[in-house]
C-alpha cells in the first residue's frame, strides 16, 4: 500500500479494539434480552420467574461487609479495569514501513508513504522459503518485529537447513525494503 495524497494521517494503522467490543456488546445484548423477557414473563404472569428466586434469595441474604458482597464488587472491579485497558492501550501497528525506492528512510512530506502489512509479509516469507531447496511445505507468521517460519522437510538430516532459510529470508525481506528488518526464525520438522 501507499499513499500519494499528501494526507498526514499515517498509514500505520493501529488495530481497533473489535474483540472487547464485541464480547462487551453481546454481553448487553443477552442482559437486555434477559430483562425483556423477564419483564414480559412479569407483565403477563403477575408475579416474577422462578429463574429468580434462586439469585434473588442469595442477593437479599447478603450484607454490605459479607465476603459475597465484596466478591462481586472486585470481580466487576477487575472487569471493568481489563475492558479500560483494553480501550485505552493501543495495540501494535497492523503494518510494516518499507523504504522509498531512493533508499531514504524517511518519506518526506507531502509524498509519498509506503507500508506492507504484516499478512502479507508472512506471505512473502513463505513463497520465497518454499522455493528453497529442501523444504517441502512451509507456514509463516509475522509481527512487527519478527517473522517465524514452520518448515518441513523430507529430507533425513536437516543439517544447515535452518541457517539457510532465516539467511535467505532475511535478505529477501531487506531486499524488498522493509525498515527495519524483522528478526526470522525458523522451526524444521522432518517428515522422513
Amino acid at each position: 500500500m501507499s499513499r500519494h495524497d499528501g494526507r498526514s494521517t499515517s498509514l500505520r494503522r493501529r488495530p481497533s479494539r473489535t474483540v472487547p467490543a464485541l464480547i462487551v456488546g453481546i454481553l448487553l445484548l443477552a442482559a437486555g434480552v434477559a430483562l425483556v423477557w423477564l419483564t414480559i414473563a412479569r407483565l403477563m404472569n403477575g408475579t416474577w420467574s422462578m429463574v429468580l428466586q434462586g439469585p434473588r434469595d442469595w442477593l437479599t441474604g447478603l450484607t454490605w461487609n459479607s465476603a459475597g458482597a465484596w466478591g462481586v464488587g472486585v470481580g466487576a472491579v477487575v472487569v471493568g479495569v481489563i475492558l479500560l485497558l483494553c480501550a485505552i492501550v493501543p495495540g501494535g501497528f497492523s503494518a510494516l514501513p518499507v523504504r522509498s525506492p531512493d533508499g531514504s528512510d524517511q518519506a518526506p512530506v507531502q509524498e509519498q508513504e509506503t507500508v506492507m502489512t504484516r499478512r502479507a509479509v508472512a506471505q512473502l516469507a513463505r513463497a520465497r522459503c518454499g522455493q528453497i531447496d529442501g523444504v517441502s511445505s512451509v507456514t509463516a507468521t509475522a509481527t512487527g518485529k519478527r517473522v517465524h517460519l514452520n518448515v518441513k522437510t523430507s529430507l533425513r538430516e536437516s543439517g544447515d537447513l535452518r541457517a539457510r532459510v532465516t539467511d535467505t529470508i532475511s535478505e529477501h525481506l531487506e531486499t524488498a525494503g522493509l525498515d527495519p528488518v524483522p528478526r526470522v526464525s525458523a522451526t524444521i520438522q522432518s517428515n522422513a
